[in-house]
């Protein structure tokens, strides 16, 4: 079993307000949580919540949430709109029921299956509960005590933010983008595709830097956005960089996790053709296309070259954008004008350009 998300919230906000307005308590995302043998997890609502308890840690299946994103007409929604624990990959959690087992050196016993309640036709979309009978997860015991890690990452992530936005007089990142701003929107979309570690490519004098984010600082006059893409993978620990523009507002999450896991899948780049072109700012880039980079770097060409040219040999897969909003969801914001239609039509950007995240609250 490896642990892809690790999730934990104070309190209740389904569990015991049926006929009721859902609970407010976050749940938190953790890259470590304690294991306490007979209590729960620390810093979670279920913890000593009443003796010798079966619901004292949750487990749930990475693949269903995976599978019930790709079905027809589900909104996009985070791994935590469930409010499990464990986020698993690689396991049948039904398979563990009765049994003890371990995982990280702690110790669990499965007791029965986390079925689904009614909250999750509003956590998600209607249908939603029916669905997800017989794969809601596992509720188990926790029979030793110890520490529970993410461990498998999937891919690394590159916020591309370096650009000096002279038309717009101001860093794109820090432009006013609904309650927030671009920039953070934007680091959120990456965010939520599961990439990590994450960077951003920026300019040694630009301060915003996102929560939970490295800099990779560009050397003045040098190569940008191939040198920031060549930075990223040379220290990235995974072979896959999910790449995302700062200015590139109406891509969504969903797109992009996409096309990152077909880079894993393949051992390839994933740079998806939208309007004729290729669209390398919203992509998975592979490490195999490192070569090809720094000798770009060196030619003074540009991506839409570096596309071509991994094209021919084998290294890039180019999946034309079916989405009859291509246009709107590869436009670059790069005008005051572009700016003003934009922020005017918020809620309509394609997909999960508003920044809203269904469900993300309850």
């Amino acid at each position: 079993m490896r642990i892809a998300a690790l999730h934990v919230s104070p309190g209740h906000n389904y569990f015991g307000h049926h006929g009721r307005e859902p609970g407010v308590h976050a749940i938190t995302e953790v890259d470590t949580v304690e294991c306490l043998a007979g209590r729960g997890l620390r810093g979670d609502r279920f913890l000593d919540y009443k003796a010798n308890y079966g619901g004292q840690v949750t487990f749930f299946a990475e693949e269903v949430h995976r599978e019930l994103r790709r079905r027809p007409d589900t909104p996009p929604h985070p791994a935590h709109a469930y409010r499990r624990n464990v986020l698993t990959r690689g396991v049948d959690l039904g398979g563990l029921i009765g049994k003890e087992f371990t995982v990280q050196g702690v110790v669990f016993k499965g007791v029965d299956e986390c079925r689904p309640c009614a909250w999750m036709d509003r956590a998600v979309k209607p249908g939603t509960e029916a669905w997800l009978r017989g794969r809601g997860g596992l509720r188990a015991r926790v029979l030793s005590g110890g520490w529970l890690r993410v461990d498998c990452p999937t891919a690394a992530g590159l916020l591309l933010a370096g650009g000096r936005a002279r038309r717009l007089g101001r860093d794109k990142a820090t432009l006013s983008w609904g309650p927030s701003t671009l920039g953070e929107h934007q680091a959120g979309t990456l965010a939520r595709t599961g990439c990590w570690p994450l960077w951003l490519a920026c300019r040694a004098e630009q301060v915003w830097t996102p929560t939970g984010f490295r800099r990779l600082e560009d050397e003045p006059g040098q190569g940008g956005v191939v040198e920031a893409l060549i930075g990223a993978l040379a220290k990235s620990p995974l072979p896959v960089l999910g790449v995302l523009a700062v200015d590139l507002p109406g891509v969504p999450a969903s797109s992009l996790e996409a096309s990152v896991d077909r880079a894993r899948e393949r051992g390839l780049s994933v740079v998806p053709r939208a309007v004729g072109q290729h669209q390398p700012l919203a992509a998975a880039w592979h490490r195999s296309a490192l070569p090809e980079l720094q000798a770009a770097l060196g030619r003074g060409d540009s991506l839409q070259v570096v596309c071509r040219r991994l094209g021919e040999q084998g290294l890039l897969e180019e999946p034309e954008a079916a989405s009859a909003d291509a246009a709107s969801i590869f436009a670059n914001l790069n005008t005051p004008e572009d700016l003003a239609r934009w922020s005017s039509n918020l809620r309509k950007i394609p997909g999960e350009g508003s920044g809203s995240e269904p469900a993300a609250s309850v």
